[in-house]
Order: C-alpha cells, then structure tokens, then sequence
C-alpha cells in the first residue's frame, strides 16, 4: 500500500491480510515498524525489531481494503466508468461526503478499491494497492516472535 499525502509525503507499507488478520511493515524514520492486527481479537501490536519490543493495544474495529467499498451507496456514487489499472479491470465510481470528495477504482474480480483519491480541504490524498496477491500465508506471519517484550497501552 502507498499512500501519498497533500504536502506529496509518501508512506509505503507492505502488508498481509488472511482469515481476518493483518500484518503492516513500514520503514519510519529509519526503522522498521511492524503492526499486527486481530480484527477479531480487536487487538494490535505494534512491534520495534531493533528494540525486540511491541506495544499492545484493543480498539474498536477500523476499515478495511474491503469495508471501503461497502456503504458507499448512501452517498449516491457517480459510475465514471471502467478503466484498467495496474493490469486489472476497474469500475471508477466518485462521490462526495463531508466536504470531501473521493474517487475510487474498484477491482471488478474482488469487489475492493485498489486505489483511492480522496480530495479535501487540505489536498488531495491518494491510497494505492499493489503488487496484490492471493496465495496462502503461514499463520507465523502475523505471531510475534519469541522473546518479545510486549507494554499494554490503553484502548482507543
């Protein structure tokens, strides 16, 4: 995932999502950020491998790639079309919601946006999916490693 913000800041994270878990890994001010979500468990670790560290946090449920594309009915999208994107048959829908508006390419095989475009008061900011696969991934992926010590942080 890219994202690129109003000021032209781009964050990229590569990420893992099966059987309603996730895993994030970014580069931040010249470390590695890992983050490891059970939607279920409503649960986050944030993990520092340099400091063998992670921080532990319940939250309430977040969207997803997936919820994106859901409920967007109520704010009467705009069909602009069909485009190919990164080598994928897209349906481009656009609407508007809170001075906001936002534009999305929705992958027409999996139902989920692969792009978004989210144009606002502060600029424009676009979220890009990439490099998308949908093979199997060992369960280990998203388990913290032995030996991590973990701080629990209050809800949010």
């Amino acid at each position: 995932m890219i994202i690129t913000n109003p000021e032209g800041y781009t964050l990229t994270n590569i990420v893992w999502f099966e059987n309603n878990k996730m895993r994030s890994e970014m580069e931040t001010e010249g470390e590695t950020v890992i983050t490891l979500t059970d939607f279920d468990a409503r649960t986050v670790y944030i993990y520092y491998p340099s400091q063998n560290m992670a921080m532990r946090v319940e939250y309430e449920p977040i969207e997803t790639a997936l919820d994106e594309t859901e409920g967007i009915e109520q704010y009467n999208p705009e069909i602009l079309g069909t485009e190919m994107l990164d080598g994928k048959e897209c349906i481009v829908i656009r609407y508007y919601i809170e001075g906001a508006t936002t534009k999305m390419w929705i992958w027409k095989e999996y139902g989920f946006a692969i792009r978004i475009e989210v144009n606002d008061y502060q600029g424009l900011t676009v979220v890009e999916y990439k490099n998308i696969s949908f093979s199997d991934i060992d369960d280990s992926v998203f388990e913290l490693p032995d030996g991590v010590e973990i701080m629990d942080i209050p809800g949010v």
